[in-house]
């Protein structure tokens, strides 16, 4: 029987044909069983990273909107406060441009426009230089006032930062 099977080559043929279908059947359907054992693990997978992953874009969208509300509001602050500070310093400086640096001459003077200077020259100067000394103040207030609201609004959106 094996020179039967060994020396006809239909035979061969057709046994290595039978083996194939059942073997390649077996294998084919082992592998079919762990093809979708795996879909449905990368299925589950992919179904859990959408859901954490919309999850976090709501939480990063909800941080967005309330860093943006927060800055808003520290903006809105700022802008107060300097208005206040502009009008505060307008009328300091009102108040100052109503009155002389120089004081009045004596009523007894012989002459009342010069008090060892000129009078005029020394108010210019001095209203000059008040000017200019104002101006730097309500620059430093301004910078103080910013430089405080951006430490608030930098400790709403990170607590641990110091003051």
């Amino acid at each position: 029987m094996w020179k039967l099977i060994v020396g006809n080559p239909w035979a061969l043929a057709a046994l290595f044909a039978l083996g194939l279908a059942f073997g390649g059947s077996g294998a084919w359907w082992v592998q079919g069983q762990r093809l979708a054992a795996t879909q449905a693990r990368f299925d589950g997978f992919v179904g859990t990273v959408k859901a954490e992953g919309d999850a976090a874009k709501k939480l990063a969208d909800a941080t967005a909107a309330e860093d943006k509300r927060k800055k808003e509001s520290s903006d809105h602050e700022y802008e107060t406060r300097i208005a206040s500070l502009t009008a505060d310093v307008k009328r300091m400086r009102d108040d100052r441009a109503r009155s002389r640096f120089v004081p009045a001459a004596p009523a007894g003077s012989r002459s009342v426009g010069l008090a060892c200077f000129d009078r005029a020259e020394l108010e210019q100067a001095l209203q000059r230089f008040d000017d200019g000394i104002s101006g730097l103040i309500a620059e430093g207030d301004a910078g103080a006032v910013g430089l405080n609201v951006a430490r608030r609004w930098a400790a709403g959106i990170r607590p641990d930062t110091s003051h």
